[in-house]
């Protein structure tokens, strides 16, 4: 049983996944997604929905960003510490990737993009694999909207403020607004479980790519 944790965005969300199937998806309030005993609470109420206890959890998946620093960094520490107390392995997933994850299903190509500060954008190219999961193409770079790579799909939550530049750039080219979703997260951490690529929880940091503006 893999329990993923997305506090990377505005809205955060837990998912639960067996055999690589999703089980159900919890959407967090606000105060769920900054403060950490909230977050606690808000497990074992996805968890006794399904008739579960965090004994029965195997491994956890979390989203390390580019995103929210405050979010991202009560996720990431709440999945460390349930890795390190229930000694089960603990998984990392690029924020970025999880939301290219969510159009898989269309496309084969998708640009995840997330606000950088200051009119930039972190952006990373993602490509669909023959098993329909979306792999990285290269490293997240910091960009400007009118400078990001052609691509098939752009995706990620500030494409409606960026949509005229994004468009206007490439003829055709699709602008999907898509939030990042724990549901995502728990496919690319299962997959990563099973190619063996389990983060040190002592040593895993945020992707922060650069400090914050704030």
């Amino acid at each position: 049983m893999l329990l993923a944790v997305e506090t990377s965005g505005m809205t955060g969300s837990l998912a639960l996944s067996a055999d690589g199937q999703l089980l159900s998806e919890r959407v967090l309030e606000s105060e769920g997604r900054r403060h950490a005993q909230t977050l606690v609470s808000e497990v074992g109420l996805l968890l006794s929905g399904q008739g579960l206890t965090v004994g029965d959890l195997s491994a956890v998946a979390v989203s390390i960003g580019p995103g929210s620093f405050t979010g991202w960094r009560v996720g990431l520490v709440f999945a460390k510490t349930l890795a390190w107390l229930r000694g089960i392995p603990l998984l990392s997933v690029n924020t970025l990737q999880a939301m290219a994850q969510q159009c898989a299903g269309q496309y084969g190509e998708v640009l995840g993009i997330s606000d950088a500060q200051r009119g930039e954008v972190f952006a990373a190219l993602c490509r669909r694999d023959a098993t329909g999961l979306m792999r990285m193409v290269d490293g997240v770079r910091v960009l400007s909207p009118g400078a990001l790579p052609n691509a098939e799909v752009v995706a990620g939550p500030v494409v409606e403020q960026h949509r005229i530049v994004l468009e206007g750039n490439f003829a055709g080219r699709t602008v999907l607004p898509v939030f990042p979703r724990a549901a995502a997260v728990a496919v690319l951490g299962a997959d990563q479980l099973l190619r063996g690529e389990v983060a040190n929880a002592e040593q895993l940091e945020p992707l922060y790519v650069r400090p914050s503006y704030a």
